[in-house]
């Protein structure tokens, strides 16, 4: 009884830790929402659209202010001096949020795609080959990122000799998708340096 009522435990705090930051969002956009609500009624009435006091317009209006507004912070987050305040908040603020760092991360690679350009890897470890990204290079050491799966987004950053790292000889794309597939498909042949 007491394992069942542990899981019960882990479960509900795992739901509120995922949860969280996605409450944290959408109560900020209630509430900025709420406070545009108004001049959105007032613009509305300015440009005709609330005909006979017919509000359908209005939400749509007010959402129009919401995104106006994120793009004006937007356009302040450019300058120097608010984005160093708004690192000084992650890095003092927002870092006790659980899993904001995991959140931001993801949510700036849905919004900002770049192409992936880390070269696959297989890194020696133990005696064993494990799959993963080659970071950089340094003298006799290479960085290197050993992605988990089937979430090939976290895993650990080693650095180990260079002499322990084999390129693959496939593409990124090919080997994301191979890793996401539990390694179906990965190729095993090593590329020469």
């Amino acid at each position: 009884m007491k394992k069942v009522i542990s899981k019960i435990k882990d479960t509900v705090i795992s739901g509120i830790v995922l949860f969280l930051p996605i409450f944290i969002l959408l109560s900020i956009f209630k509430s900025v929402y709420t406070k545009l609500y108004k001049y959105g009624h007032k613009l509305t009435e300015i440009l005709g659209l609330d005909n006979a006091g017919d509000k359908k317009w209005v939400p749509f209006v007010t959402l129009f202010l919401v995104v106006v507004l994120f793009f004006i912070c937007g356009l302040l987050a450019r300058f120097a001096m608010i984005g160093k305040m708004k690192e000084w908040i992650e890095n003092n603020v927002l870092l006790y949020i659980p899993t904001y760092s995991k959140y931001k991360a993801k949510m700036t690679a849905k919004l900002q795609p770049e192409e992936d350009v880390r070269p696959p890897v297989l890194v020696e470890l133990n005696g064993a080959w494990k799959p993963g990204f080659l970071i950089k290079t340094i003298e006799e050491k290479a960085t290197v990122f050993l992605p988990t799966t089937p979430d090939i987004d976290y895993g650990e950053v080693w650095i180990v000799e260079n002499t322990r790292v084999s390129l693959l000889e496939m593409t990124t794309k090919e080997f994301k998708t191979s890793l996401l597939l539990s390694g179906k498909g990965m190729k095993t042949e090593k590329s020469t340096k």
